[in-house]
Order: C-alpha cells, then sequence, then structure tokens
C-alpha cells in the first residue's frame, strides 16, 4: 500500500476551510436560520397593510422569562397562603371536631366544652379564610410573567381553604346545646 499521489485518482483537496468552518453554529429548537447568502424573508401582508403573521405577534405577547418577583408579588402571597393552609390541614382540628360533633348527634355536653370547641373552629376556620383571602389576592396579583407555580398554588389555596372554611361552619352548626349542671346533693351535717 503506497501513500503517494499517483495512486489516488480523485482530486486532491488543497482549498482550506472558510473563516469560522468547522465550527458548530447553535440555534434555538423550532426556528430555522436563513441561508448566508440569502436576506431573511419578511412576513406577507394583506391588502390592507396589516401583517398576516401570526407567529410574530404571539412571539411578542409571552415573555421570555419570568419578572423576578418582590415582597408584593403573587408568588410571596402564594406561599403565605400554604404555609397558612398547611397549619391548618397539620392541626387537624377541624376534621376531628366536625367528625366528634357527627358522633355526638345532638346529644348535650359540658358547656365548658363547648367554649373550647367554638374557640378551636373559630381559630381554624379564620386560618383557613386567611389562607383564602391571600391565595385570591395573589391570584389577583399574577399576569403573563408570573411563574406557574404561584397561579396553581394560589387556586389550590382557594379551593382547599374554602373546604375547611365551610367544615368549620357545619361544625359550629352542629355543636349541641349545654347539658344542664347537675348540682351536688347536699352534704349531711
Amino acid at each position: 500500500m503506497s501513500t503517494t499521489p499517483e495512486d489516488h485518482p480523485g482530486p486532491e483537496n488543497t482549498t482550506s476551510a472558510p473563516e469560522g468552518g468547522g465550527k458548530p453554529t447553535f440555534e434555538p429548537a423550532g426556528t430555522e436560520a436563513p441561508p448566508r447568502d440569502e436576506a431573511p424573508v419578511e412576513p406577507e401582508t394583506d391588502p390592507n397593510g396589516e401583517d398576516t403573521d401570526p407567529g410574530e405577534d404571539a412571539e411578542e405577547a409571552l415573555p421570555t422569562e419570568p419578572r423576578p418577583g418582590g415582597v408584593l408579588s403573587a408568588e410571596t402571597f402564594t406561599i403565605a397562603g400554604l404555609i397558612l393552609l398547611g397549619v391548618t390541614v397539620m392541626s387537624g382540628q377541624l376534621i376531628e371536631i366536625l367528625t366528634s360533633m357527627i358522633l355526638v348527634d345532638g346529644q348535650p355536653i359540658e358547656g365548658g366544652q363547648i367554649r373550647q370547641i367554638r374557640i378551636q373552629l373559630m381559630t381554624g376556620g379564620s386560618m383557613a379564610l386567611i389562607a383564602v383571602i391571600l391565595g385570591g389576592l395573589a391570584l389577583s396579583l399574577t399576569d403573563a410573567g408570573s411563574r406557574h407555580w404561584a397561579r396553581w398554588g394560589s387556586a389550590a389555596t382557594i379551593l382547599v381553604g374554602l373546604m375547611f372554611v365551610v367544615v368549620a361552619a357545619v361544625a359550629v352548626y352542629m355543636i349541641p346545646e349545654a347539658a344542664p349542671q347537675m348540682m351536688p346533693p347536699p352534704m349531711p351535717n
């Protein structure tokens, strides 16, 4: 086997690579770069002179990345609402008290217990209501630049929080009346 030029019948590549040749070019997915020698294609216009390319308008309307959140942003209120809702859910008081009221089924209970039950229901219900308010505020602050999890989190906070507000209201409605206090028998002298 010989490496002399006489042994290779094909033409030899004696030209050098163009400037920048051999370097890969990276383009965003879904877009094609116009050929280097051709001018970019202009979008078509209708007879009224308006642009008929819907892709260009859609690209201008959507931001490329979310705007930075601030102290009073949708993301902040979403997190605050989720934390308050988490406290309500993890305490388990509302569901437990509602279950107890269903099991008691209207039988009278001691007056001191009724006060404690009402305080627990009012506390849990108000925490859930504040979470709903924060979720609604976060949802009203969302716009095209908000992060997607802020929308989903605030919507979930509103739905679950409203469920707990309803549970608290039903449990308050189901609290039975206080049992009459029994007087101890008189002590013999």
